[in-house]
């Protein structure tokens, strides 16, 4: 009997009936309140929705959290196959594929403290001169240098949470963030929102993509974005109830 099952074992595995999972290595950075990376485990909105509603068949997926300024850097060594919340660029187009359908859609923004004359601020002219803290790499709309604004960039964990001791200890004016969202609930998380505001920037509707590595199989490409255009407004539900804790 051990010997039939051996046999049997050998048969199926060379007729192909018997497949094992390929592996999908995923990279995500800390963006909350999308993701949270700084546990053990990565969390968050983003990191349900790709587990419930992006299925892949036969599929292993491996995450790989980083910080920010790494995931640029492991797509385009092909360290890993798929990034999560990234902006286009024609710089990242380079070396990444984008998804068709974004994920998510916010405004970029600007931190500055209540008591500092910058909330009278109406656009970006009226930052010109000042310096704003930004995570090392991360999305910068070319308006910011066209109206002389400074970008002081940091890289590493809690960006936002130390470049507010920057703007504590007048080293910064303010802190460019490409998500409004991600300012707005972080103030609120560490309960400094009476001290600071998030400054929306006029017409600066941002799309964050599930990005690719250049050379990504088809198939994948496709599976993905089928469950991105048919499952957006799901995200939004799941983001809201992460917002709501």
């Amino acid at each position: 009997m051990p010997q039939f099952l051996s046999a049997l074992f050998i048969l199926t595995f060379f007729s192909g009936s018997f497949t094992f999972a390929e592996v999908l290595r995923v990279n995500v950075y800390d963006l909350p309140p999308h993701i949270f990376t700084l546990n053990e485990e990565p969390e968050g909105p983003g990191i349900t929705f790709f587990k419930d509603y992006v299925k892949l068949p036969n599929t292993e997926v491996r995450w790989v959290a980083t910080p920010f300024a790494r995931v640029l850097w492991d797509m385009q060594n092909k360290k890993v196959d798929v990034a999560l919340f990234l902006v286009p660029s024609p710089e990242r187009e380079k070396y990444m594929r984008f998804s068709k359908t974004p994920l998510f859609t916010t405004s970029s923004a600007i931190i500055i403290p209540r008591n500092s004359p910058l909330t009278r601020a109406t656009s970006l002219k009226d930052f010109r001169g000042r310096t704003l803290g930004h995570s090392k790499d991360s999305f910068t709309p070319t308006e910011l240098l066209k109206h002389g604004i400074k970008i002081e960039p940091l890289s590493g964990e809690n960006v936002i949470e130390r470049n507010l001791q920057k703007i504590r200890a007048k080293r910064l004016d303010g802190i460019f963030i490409p998500t409004a969202s991600n300012g707005e609930y972080i103030l609120r998380k560490l309960r400094v929102d009476d001290q600071y505001q998030v400054f929306v920037v006029p017409d600066t509707t941002l799309n964050l993509h599930v990005a690719f590595r250049k050379d990504i199989d088809e198939k994948t490409y496709q599976m993905v974005e089928a469950a991105l255009k048919k499952n957006q407004r799901i995200y939004r539900k799941l983001l809201d109830q992460q917002l709501s804790k």
